[in-house]
């Protein structure tokens, strides 16, 4: 099993990790069960937000990469460090072909998660562009339509809800979709 790479716990909010793994020629539904196994484990921690699970594109022996997301930091160390993790991982072993490769992110850089870039986000720049390009038309659309039901509402709370939707919506609708549709465009020659 490999060493976890350093990461720092300083951030407060979700945090996303995203783990990739090579699999054996004729190991694939051995590793699909060890997935479908890792998945309801991960499921059981508190702090669990979801996962993605993004399945070699073809041919025997492929690349698995899975994306976790978790409340916070603390929630997402306590499955990194738990028993129930640890014996999953020695499950998988007989079937990986190579070591296992995790990074941990936290804010913006968790919306720009692809399968095929595991490495570096993009740059900052095309990741404010494309944030500002999302977030603005969505927020407009959540304060037109929320406004008949909120309006009257004090000020404070309007902007919680309005936040708390935008924020929802560019985490795990938005964001994820256009990231895939951009690719090209956010990691230029990077990608397969």
């Amino acid at each position: 099993m490999s060493r976890e790479p350093e990461w720092r716990e300083q951030a407060a909010g979700p945090v996303t990790a995203t783990v990739t793994r090579r699999v054996k020629p004729e190991h694939e539904a051995a590793y699909e069960e060890f997935l479908a196994g890792i998945g309801g484990a991960a499921r059981a921690f508190p702090g669990y937000l979801g996962e993605e699970v993004f399945r070699p594109a073809g041919g025997p022996g492929g690349e698995y990469r899975i994306v976790y997301r978790f409340d916070s930091p603390a929630h997402l160390r306590a499955w990194l460090d738990s028993p129930e993790r640890a014996a999953w991982l020695a499950r998988a072993e007989p079937h990986a072909a190579g070591p296992l490769r995790a990074r941990y992110l936290t804010g913006l850089e968790g919306w720009f998660t692809l399968p095929a870039e595991p490495g570096a986000p993009p740059p900052p720049y095309k990741m404010a562009i494309l944030t500002w390009a999302a977030i603005f038309p969505l927020i407009t659309l959540v304060v037109l339509a929320s406004a008949p039901l909120i309006g009257p509402w004090p000020l404070a709370a309007r902007l919680a809800v309005t936040t708390l939707v935008t924020v929802s919506l560019m985490t795990w609708v938005v964001m994820p979709r256009l990231t895939r549709l951009l690719r090209r465009w956010l990691y230029p020659g990077r990608l397969r």
